[in-house]
């Protein structure tokens, strides 16, 4: 068994096969066996909220194990609205439990996922009985993981993603108050959850006042907390309007027959070819809900966070995992040894049957810098199978007005010159030409 974890001071996590396992003692045991029991918690398992867990005794070692997911965003790779939305089930999941008699002890983001398009909440040794009290031991990790991120998201402009590759445990209010600046008198909100308590970090306060022993009082007043701190994140739901939101109404490049022409290439395809489906730049979903009518899985990376956070709000019942992410700096492994948490290329490696690469070759090309080769090498570690790829030439009018001064650069990139690179990795099933921008060419493209 490889160990996935050491952080969770009550039991080991390990990865067998295609389960992933707790080792419990006799307490824990019966502890999460009356949990698994009571039906405000099944109700939540079964409506995916939950991922559900089984009890397992041999050779006298009992454990607790989950079914492994194989493919999920996980927080460093989240818009910001897909935190907005974990930070959600993480209010949720709280206040139920402690309507039955139970306490969410840890409120960290990454407990939740997104699978399939909804998040679920994994971390299943997060829960305990209720004590009784009128506090929430993980209140302070719940400002740190989800309300200040979504503050400077807003304020700032912050990608929620990038600040958990640096700050695995959240950011601390002190931190959030210098990124801030003046802004921080902008709200109330502000001044109650990162300025107030960045005054308290360094003090050392003991709270001697008696704490109430009346259970029924203490459970209305923490329901009355949890409820109030949900309608405080509900006021920071993100926005999901940019430049590249707007782009499949603004674009000149492409006719309506050319944008026609790619949307059939897309369904004939997809009609006969099933699988897992990767949108490489699937922008505002154009072309990534068409794929999603006939594939098994189908998943969208787009640099724009505002993309994802529109295409996650349009989500309903499609198979679709969405993933804020730079295909020319994609996330790196993170956490101890850099072994926590994979990065985006290692967990994808020969994931999926076929890749759909659209429009972004030429901005990999003039503004990354990256050679084509390169790129081609890249998708090739991705597709188990097929690429569907656009390649705009030297002549395209975007092409030339990204290069602008540095097209010299780039007088090979031509049609030609890209056919004799692509076949030293894949074959060339067949080519569709545009009707209006003569300068972009789709291929179809099977790896050898």
């Amino acid at each position: 068994m490889k160990r996935l974890s050491f952080r969770d001071p009550l039991s080991a996590v390990f990865d067998e096969n295609d389960k992933i396992i707790r080792k419990l003692n006799s307490s824990n045991a019966l502890f999460y066996s009356e949990l698994f029991e009571k039906e405000f918690f099944k109700k939540m398992i079964e409506s995916k909220l939950i991922q559900n867990s089984l009890i397992d005794k041999k050779n006298n070692q009992i454990t607790m194990c989950h079914k492994k997911l194989e493919n999920f965003t996980e927080v460093t790779e989240m818009s910001s609205y897909q935190l907005f939305l974990a930070g959600k089930l993480t209010l949720d999941i709280a206040i139920e439990c402690l309507k039955n008699g139970f306490m969410l002890k840890d409120a960290s983001s990454w407990n939740i996922v997104f699978h399939h398009g909804k998040p679920i909440f994994l971390d299943i040794g997060s829960f305990e009985k209720w004590n009784g009290e009128n506090t929430w031991i993980a209140y302070g990790q719940f400002i740190r993981h989800f309300i200040t991120p979504l503050i400077l998201n807003k304020e700032l402009g912050i990608s929620t993603s990038k600040l958990f590759i640096t700050e695995r445990d959240g950011i601390y209010p002190a931190d959030a108050k210098k990124k801030l600046g003046i802004k921080i008198f902008k709200s109330t909100l502000y001044l109650e959850f990162v300025l107030t308590p960045s005054f308290f970090k360094s003090s050392k306060l003991n709270n001697h006042k008696k704490k109430s022993s009346n259970v029924e009082l203490n459970q209305k007043i923490l329901l009355i907390i949890l409820k109030r701190l949900k309608k405080k994140l509900l006021t920071l739901e993100p926005l999901s309007s940019s430049f590249w939101t707007n782009y499949t109404n603004k674009r000149d490049h492409y006719s309506n027959q050319d944008i026609i022409i790619k949307k059939n290439i897309i369904e004939d395809f997809f009609q006969s070819h099933k699988g897992k489906v990767l949108d490489v730049g699937c922008n505002t979903g154009e072309f990534l809900f068409l794929a999603a009518r006939y594939s098994d899985e189908t998943y969208g990376i787009d640099i724009d966070e505002n993309c994802i956070n529109l295409i996650q709000k349009k989500l309903r019942n499609e198979n679709i995992t969405l993933s804020n992410v730079n295909i020319s700096n994609p996330t790196p492994s993170i956490g101890w040894d850099n072994k926590e948490t994979y990065g985006y290329i290692k967990k994808n490696i020969n994931y999926y049957d076929t890749v759909i690469f659209f429009g972004i070759i030429h901005h990999l090309i003039t503004i990354d810098r990256i050679p084509l080769i390169d790129i081609i090498d890249l998708l090739a570690k991705l597709t188990k199978t097929h690429l569907i790829f656009e390649f705009v030439s030297n002549k395209d009018d975007k092409f030339l007005e990204l290069a602008s001064s540095n097209i010299d650069l780039y007088n090979n990139f031509t049609k030609e010159n890209f056919e004799n690179i692509i076949k030293k990795t894949f074959n060339i099933v067949e080519i569709y030409n545009l009707d209006y921008n003569k300068n972009r060419h789709v291929y179809i493209l099977k790896k050898i």
